[in-house]
């Protein structure tokens, strides 16, 4: 494996200085409605949010589900149901065309539609904003949203109101799907409809924020079952949360990738970011 940071013909849109085009698009400041409770809008995407799984689970006219997941498994958490900054800044950099066609190349060299799964989609805006973006428009794509099993009915109803045909941005073009997936559980990987067993790029954002090794080994384990050579994970990480929890996935996931850090004020012209508070990783797979 190599470790180290992109060369600058991959980052050729890097972002400028500071200036009066730069959108301020973290969320920090809000206030706790539009954090956790309100709809939440970003470039014509639409996302529901809820405060917790209750809530959504009220919201829908039922009651709560019992948990899903076994003891050896992290429990549904409450943030699956709002949306964090490092979806905004992963969907964003997946979707500039020269990153896009970078991602894609595999597909692109078969001539096909490239395939991207998202692993903890929660509100799945990130693969909302990558999927409505003119870098897919043209080539269309396969993007499958998975989450918790308690979770994935929520994230379905975001993927669905963000169609087309409802009124979305989304595109004909690019096929929405969501499905169930237990890190660390193969058996839900192998589950898969063979249209998405093997993505050309798996994404991730804010996944690394746990100090359970175990988790983050869960998380190595599928993201590794899930892609042959050729094929590339892109995670945003927020290093405000957990910063030991990043390394920690990267050492998981280094004798099987090629990993490349991306500065976050490289990711995008428009959405600053401080590289202290972000970080692009990619994991290109290596040979078995």
């Amino acid at each position: 494996m190599s470790l180290g940071i992109l060369p600058d013909a991959a980052l050729d849109e890097r972002a400028p200085s500071p200036s009066s085009s730069s959108r301020a698009w973290r969320r920090s400041a809000l206030g706790y409605k539009e954090k956790f409770v309100d709809a939440f809008t970003f470039e014509r995407v639409t996302v529901r949010q809820f405060s917790s799984r209750a809530a959504f689970s009220k919201a829908m006219h039922r009651e709560c589900s019992p948990q899903t997941c076994d003891g050896d498994f992290d429990a549904v958490p409450e943030t699956a149901f709002t949306v964090w900054d490092a979806s905004i800044l992963l969907g964003k950099y997946a979707s500039r065309a020269d990153v896009w066609a970078r991602l894609s190349q595999r597909a692109i060299a078969e001539e096909r539609a490239c395939i991207a799964l998202e692993l903890g989609a929660g509100t799945g805006l990130a693969s909302l904003i990558l999927a409505s973006s003119d870098a897919c428009a043209k080539r269309g794509g396969v993007f499958a949203l998975t989450d918790l099993p308690d979770v994935v009915e929520f994230t379905k109803r975001n993927a669905r109101e963000n169609k087309s045909e409802n009124g979305g941005r989304v595109p004909d073009a690019c096929v929405l799907a969501a499905a169930p997936m237990r890190w660390g559980r193969i058996d839900d990987v192998d589950a898969l409809p063979p249209a998405l067993r093997w993505p050309d790029v798996v994404l991730g954002a804010d996944l690394m924020y746990t100090s359970n090794t175990d988790i983050l080994r869960n998380l190595a384990e599928s993201t590794t079952a899930l892609m042959k050579p050729g094929s590339v994970g892109v995670f945003a990480a927020c290093k405000e949360h957990r910063p030991e929890a990043i390394e920690k996935f990267v050492e998981c996931m280094a004798p099987s990738f090629d990993v490349q850090r991306v500065p976050a004020s490289t990711v995008h012209s428009e959405y600053p970011a401080n590289d202290s508070d972000f970080e692009i990783l990619e994991f290109w797979r290596l040979s078995d």
